[in-house]
């Protein structure tokens, strides 16, 4: 990957399980062919050829692929900070989101000329991607804007989505997600949702592939990257995101990014 953005186009045969999982960039998902249910947090999508899925930084999500069939995908990366410095693209992506949140949905699909028209964009990005040529880095830009545009367009034309009826994982994820810095415990989980913590942790799991807890701690990781980023201090980092002790911060951010707090922020 470049330090702006990564593009891949993969076909295969796909039998490992893939766990909740965040990125720092923006992840526009195409997807091509399969039987695959996407999960992003509490929401959850089954995907047909042509849809394209939006994926925000920071957001919890994982793919579940029937590995029976071949499954093929392309996956487009901008970084966060590419698309802030780089004022057309930032203004796309920044609209986008802006747009599922409007829509109540992260997906949008594609077909017909349409659908011939984003694959070629795609293949062309790839193709630039891997190419020396001295002008290769200009299209590539041209078509990130390209296929930003071509969402963007289709996400304003789509009529809004209609409230799902939420299920138990749906409505306990949303709750975390409001309340993750004075996060609840499994146990006022279960209170709250008038459910057993036996069943209520069986469910979750198998929801997302992790339990209670470390989810929990893969969003408020998250959190504590966003202050950072935005030079808070780590102590205060640890104060805000509701670690009981720096040393709880500290291990659960160098599990999951590799670094320590400090070092993250002198790395940003």
């Amino acid at each position: 990957m470049n330090e702006n953005y990564r593009i891949s186009h993969n076909k295969e045969k796909y039998t490992k399980p893939i766990y909740f999982h965040s990125h720092d960039f923006y992840e526009i998902y195409f997807f091509v062919d399969g039987n695959v249910k996407y999960y992003i947090e509490n929401e959850s999508y089954d995907l047909s050829k042509g849809d394209v899925l939006i994926i925000p930084p920071g957001k919890l999500h994982r793919p579940v692929i029937d590995g029976d069939q071949v499954y093929e995908r392309y996956v487009l990366w901008i970084s966060s900070r590419y698309a802030a410095a780089n004022k057309g693209i930032g203004s796309f992506t920044d609209e986008i989101i802006r747009m599922t949140e409007e829509k109540n949905t992260r997906l949008t699909s594609f077909e017909g000329d349409e659908l011939r028209s984003l694959t070629g964009l795609f293949d062309k990005l790839l193709e630039s991607f891997n190419s020396n040529e001295p002008l290769a880095e200009f299209t590539a830009e041209s078509c990130i804007t390209l296929i930003s545009e071509a969402i963007l367009r289709k996400l304003r034309s789509a009529p809004k989505a209609e409230e799902e009826q939420e299920d138990l994982i749906r409505q306990v994820i949303s709750y975390i997600n409001r309340n993750v810095v004075n996060a609840p415990s499994l146990e006022e989980l279960s209170d709250r949702f008038f459910v057993s913590k036996y069943y209520l942790s069986h469910k979750f799991k198998e929801h997302t592939k992790t339990t209670v807890h470390q989810y929990i701690l893969m969003k408020k990781v998250n959190l504590a990257k966003e202050l950072l980023e935005k030079g808070v201090s780590p102590q205060q980092v640890c104060e805000s995101c509701g670690f009981s002790t720096y040393s709880n911060f500290y291990k659960a951010f160098k599990a999951q990014t590799g670094s320590s707090p400090k070092q993250f922020g002198r790395q940003i």
